[in-house]
């Protein structure tokens, strides 16, 4: 028979009592005796929590905890125990069993200090990291005096495993918004790993995003990103950056990025606070400048693309008004509605940062680590690229991300319309211009009418301009009609101009009348001071009636100017002659009224699809004028 000692014997004896009173003066008289045996005030505990008392077994396991805690070898028993009681601090409430309940109740009798001491034993013995950080959480949440001794290695923690999902989740649902207002005391390298992760995951949400509210949705993320930002800032003592506001200018974020980078008395780029502003900044503004380059339908249900190209300029007459050879000024950015107004100031700031990221290859590398982690801004980078390769001139580079078999989401019309204008940048004006506008006008929309003409696309060349134009149908065929403008006006001061050039010219300046009417000017102070014009394509393409009142004007009162408008009525084998204002047949006249009436009952004809008709049919008229002598 074994020889039980004396603290055993009372132990036993109290667990071998029926009488619930007899048990507790067992253990009582065993706790006096021997107050440092554990399995004596394990089991008072036990009694007490058998006998539901949660006042006073809150006080025996207060006392193990207290007395017990740092002992080389903690029983598995008392492990067990406070193992299972912090898990039923998790459970959701009213989801817990009886048992479960018992030790949250309990636990609201223990002191602060034993509590903080039972959170902190459970975290040390737990199994894996997960469930050590998940004790840390439910010790902080209880005790956020606590988060500056143990919120550091809890992020650290969730930090290194967060492509895990479930740290991810706790990283950012549960830690970040716990400790957000009580800023850790966190290592630089830890710091800058975070803000990393939150920059990825945030952008990711909004990048996926599907909900209803999406703008809101976007504006939540961003405030997010810049939250986390000033609060990585306060850890490392930065000087603080502003927060999200969605009505601010770029330009605001800017500036405060170049106020940051000339508080540093060397000047240094190398600066992490520097690489994390300016990669928030820029990929804020391209999110911006993305969406601006996007046009929704009314029913939002299909978006047409905007592109940057170089804006036309007006070759004016004057040669005296010609910029000088070698001048290079800052390019311009002009909008035609419906594109937001705000698109320039978006691309600038994105073209700022840019610039600021790439001025050393340190900062280049991080820039380049924290953008290539989002495979979804891809696209938007490969726009701004080309787009920031035709701002910058850099024609070369355009054509090689045009011609790159990588080139994602671009369409047939963007890409061929793209390839025109890099085309026409380069220079000089080729045959190879006009087989492209071919390939244009086959790839164009085919709805009657799509969208609005361009504003503003022929300016004086004082400076180099650019303008970003919606695909749709009407801003790229005025595109193209102002492109051809543009290349035949120089001809105008040529005396031996031919009368295709003019006529050709005259048609083309139908489109978005009266933009060149001073053009139409010109061309018949021409024809006046010739006192002949001779253009049998007039009764196919010229159907503006201003146009065609000029010419009536013309016939009425300048007798001395001959005009020949079209091909006889007859044959010509039967010996009629062409239509003209002076002659000697009597029928001359009349004919040359029947025409002009003719004319004007088609001046409403669709004047979009007849610009297509005559790019497509005169186009080798076009490519003589552009290269005849």
């Amino acid at each position: 028979m074994e020889v039980l000692s004396n603290e055993k014997y009372l132990i036993a004896r109290a667990k071998e009592s029926t009488d619930p009173y007899k048990a507790k003066a067992w253990i009582i008289a065993a706790k006096t005796l021997f107050p440092n045996d554990f399995g004596v005030q394990f089991e008072a505990y036990e009694i007490e929590k058998n006998a539901n008392n949660f006042e006073e077994a809150a006080k025996c396991l207060g006392y193990i905890v207290m007395t017990f805690h740092g002992a080389h070898q903690t029983p598995s028993n008392f492990l067990n125990e406070i193992s299972a009681m912090t898990n039923a601090l998790r459970i959701p409430e009213g989801t817990a069993t009886p048992e479960q309940e018992f030790y949250v109740k309990m636990f609201q009798y223990i002191s602060y200090e034993v509590q903080h001491q039972i959170l902190l034993l459970t975290a040390a013995h737990s199994n894996n990291n997960l469930d050590h950080c998940r004790l840390i959480l439910l010790l902080l949440k209880r005790f956020p005096q606590a988060i500056s001794t143990h919120a550091p290695r809890l992020l650290e923690t969730l930090i290194q495993n967060v492509a895990v999902p479930s740290f991810k989740e706790m990283l950012f649902n549960e830690a970040i918004p716990l400790v957000f207002n009580r800023a850790p005391d966190l290592a630089p390298q830890h710091v800058h790993q975070l803000m990393a992760v939150c920059f990825e995951y945030y952008l990711s949400q909004m990048l996926s995003s599907e909900c209803e509210d999406r703008v809101r949705s976007v504006n939540d993320c961003w405030k997010k990103i810049f939250d986390i930002l000033d609060f990585c800032g306060k850890i490392l003592k930065w000087e603080p950056f502003v927060l999200f506001k969605k009505s601010w200018s770029k330009d605001v974020y800017w500036q405060k990025i170049i106020h940051i980078y000339k508080l540093d008395p060397f000047g240094s780029t190398e600066s992490k606070q520097i690489l994390f502003c300016a990669t928030v900044v820029f990929v804020l503004a391209l999110q911006e400048y993305i969406g601006h380059s996007k046009l929704r339908s009314k029913d939002g249900t299909t978006e047409t693309e905007v592109i940057l190209v170089e804006a036309l300029k007006d070759v004016t007459l004057d040669m005296k008004h010609r910029p000088l050879e070698g001048v290079l000024e800052i390019p311009h950015i002009l909008v035609t509605a419906p594109v937001s107004a705000d698109a320039p100031n978006c691309f600038i700031a994105c073209h700022s940062c840019w610039q600021l990221l790439h001025s050393t290859e340190r900062m280049k590398s991080d820039f380049a680590q924290l953008i290539l982690c989002l495979p979804q801004l891809s696209g938007w980078m490969q726009k701004f690229l080309i787009d920031l390769y035709v701002c910058v001139g850099q024609h070369d580079e355009t054509a090689t991300l045009l011609q790159s078999p990588n080139v994602v989401s671009m369409g047939a019309l963007e890409k061929s319309v793209r390839q025109f204008a890099l085309n026409l940048a380069q220079g000089p004006v080729s045959v190879h211009l006009f087989d492209q506008i071919l390939t244009i006008l086959k790839h164009l929309p085919q709805a009657p009418s799509g969208g609005s003409y361009l504003e503003n696309v022929a300016l004086t060349p004082t400076a180099r301009l650019l303008m970003l134009i919606p695909l749709t149908k009407r801003a790229i065929l005025h595109y193209l009609v102002q492109t051809l403008v543009a290349i035949l006006k120089p001809k105008l001061v040529d005396p031996e101009c031919s009368n295709s050039v003019l006529g050709n010219l005259l048609v083309l300046s139908q489109l978005n009348w009266p933009h060149e009417s001073t053009t139409v000017e010109i061309i018949f102070e021409i024809i006046k001071s010739r006192r002949q014009f001779s253009y049998l394509l007039f009764t196919s393409y010229i159907i503006t009636a201003e146009i065609i009142e000029e010419f009536m004007h013309l016939w009425t009162h300048s007798p001395e100017v001959k005009l020949e408008l079209a091909m006889p009525q007859q044959s010509l084998a039967t010996g009629a002659r062409r239509i003209g204002t002076r002659g000697a047949d009597k029928g001359v006249k009349e004919d040359f009224k029947q025409t002009i009436r003719q004319q004007i009952a088609r001046s409403n004809d669709d004047i979009d699809e007849l610009m297509m008709q005559f790019l497509q049919h005169q186009h080798l008229s076009l490519v003589q004028n552009v290269f005849e002598k």
